[in-house]
């Protein structure tokens, strides 16, 4: 059945995919922004490891927060089995769970909801319907499409223990782990932005206790210093032992320009040399 949804329609439709969600909800939104209701609506799923929550953003490559705030993206790290992935170049809209799905042109933006014309095509489907061609399914696969393909920011899982029981096999909730964290990649906080880029198809939707990771390990490679000191001032420069001053203090120095004059510190570790260097010797 597809319906087609403005107004208050949409918004109840939308609120309701959220709430009514057992197992499954995709939210497909280059922005996101909350007020106190939509948490309210998320609130209800905090604590419920069955729930895989997957948000699919975008926009803004350069600047995240504008696409998302800190702060709304901290508070998605909260659930207990979470998968956000960011795609730059993202226009669509979706949310669906797994009974319903809306296309649709509303951002989940509180501003949005609160002040735009904005339509969508709502879809129900029961359980034979998955089966079956249809635009909810489509919409459905073509996001999931976008978020395996596209770039994983946050990951976390829920960690089950298996209890093999001779009438039934049962599994017990125990913790949540995250599996990959980028936050500070994407919202500036880390001056490493060559850091490995993971897929959703990486990780595991749920562990079991004691389980060991089966994404093999990459080595660390340390990366050269591409910085010195000032070995009159100690002020952090660019590695160069051939000008291993910084501008102001090379100036003073130009006066006499003796290449022999005792300095304060290291050209390469900052650290105090007591006199043993020099422009001729910059490192200890």
């Amino acid at each position: 059945m597809n319906k087609f949804l403005t107004g208050k329609d949409l918004e109840n439709t939308i609120y309701n995919t959220i709430w009514e969600t057992k197992s499954r909800l995709l939210i497909v939104s280059p922005f996101i922004k909350l007020d106190d209701y939509f948490k309210k609506l998320f609130d209800k799923h905090e604590n419920n490891p069955k729930i895989h929550l997957i948000l699919v953003f975008g926009k803004n490559e350069k600047a995240v927060q504008k696409s998302m705030s800190k702060a709304d993206f901290d508070y998605f790290k909260k659930f207990l089995n979470v998968s956000i992935i960011h795609v730059p170049n993202l226009h669509a809209k979706y949310y669906g769970n797994e009974k319903q799905g809306i296309i649709t042109s509303i951002n989940l933006y509180d501003y949005s909801f609160k002040n735009n014309i904005e339509f969508g095509v709502y879809s129900q489907q029961s359980i034979l319907d998955k089966f079956k061609a249809s635009a909810d399914n489509d919409a459905w696969n073509e996001c999931m499409k976008i978020a395996k393909n596209n770039e994983v920011v946050f990951i976390k899982r829920p960690v089950y223990e298996n209890k093999k029981l001779i009438i039934n096999l049962s599994k017990n909730y125990v913790k949540s782990d995250i599996l990959f964290d980028s936050t500070d990649k994407f919202y500036g906080f880390s001056k490493n932005k060559q850091s490995e880029n993971k897929r959703l198809n990486d990780f595991a939707e749920e562990l079991e206790l004691g389980s060991k990771p089966d994404i093999r390990p990459e080595r660390e490679i340390e990366l050269k210093t591409e910085y010195g000191f000032c070995i009159r001032s100690g002020k952090k420069i660019k590695f160069n032992p051939k000008q291993p001053m910084s501008k102001e203090s090379w100036k003073i120095w130009n006066e006499y320009g003796n290449e022999d004059f005792p300095e304060k510190y290291c050209h390469k570790t900052g650290k105090a040399s007591n006199g043993k260097t020099s422009m001729r010797k910059p490192i200890m």
